[in-house]
């Protein structure tokens, strides 16, 4: 997948990228109003596959605290949280594509995060964000290694992930909290080419 650097920047945007389709941005705490918006639209679908939140995380304050730390998460490298826009329209967020805990040095890795709206699912956005990330990740970052943790049962995920190159390692056991339960993962990798 090829992925550039967006031509421009939107005044709610701290860098941007784009694809074929979408844009794809690491968001000021001006957008905080769409990002809420998408939170709110898809809390119940996000729900079985996500982490438990309280009630004050679907708000617009909180939503905005987020958007903070993740600036400056960004800033130091520890993160490139990317919000997904259509390419032409940028009002609208179609989900998160996030890399995190980064590591440099002898590691040179980062992990895997992502979530699409319920009403984007089956067109290939989330494919094509993954892929034009995982691009920008090699040749820009210059990483060695990217990981995903999937829950077993997600096989969207599992199917999306293996589209994008990604190679099944085995089970992260009690890997995470999900939905109010530490729950097994499968353990995906890409290298770089």
């Amino acid at each position: 997948m090829e992925y550039s650097p967006a031509p421009f920047r939107y005044s709610d945007e701290l860098f941007a990228m784009e694809t074929d389709r979408l844009r794809l941005s690491v968001f000021r705490k001006s957008a905080a109003q769409k990002v809420c918006d998408y939170i709110v639209r898809n809390r119940e679908f996000h729900r079985e596959f996500s982490q438990p939140q309280p009630d004050s995380y679907f708000t617009l304050n909180a939503q905005r605290q987020f958007l903070i730390a993740d600036m400056n998460d960004y800033k130091k490298g520890r993160i490139v949280p990317l919000w997904i826009t259509d390419r032409n329209d940028n009002t609208r967020v179609l989900g998160r594509v996030s890399l995190f805990n980064i590591a440099r040095g002898g590691m040179m890795l980062a992990q895997l995060g992502y979530h699409l709206d319920k009403d984007a699912t089956g067109k290939g956005i989330m494919t094509e964000a993954v892929s034009g990330v995982c691009a920008m990740a090699f040749e820009v970052m210059h990483l060695h290694r990217i990981e995903a943790f999937i829950l077993p049962e997600n096989t969207r995920s599992i199917n999306l992930i293996r589209r994008c190159g990604f190679v099944h390692e085995g089970t992260r056991y009690s890997y995470m909290n999900i939905n109010g339960k530490f729950r097994d993962h499968e353990a995906f990798y890409l290298l770089r080419p």
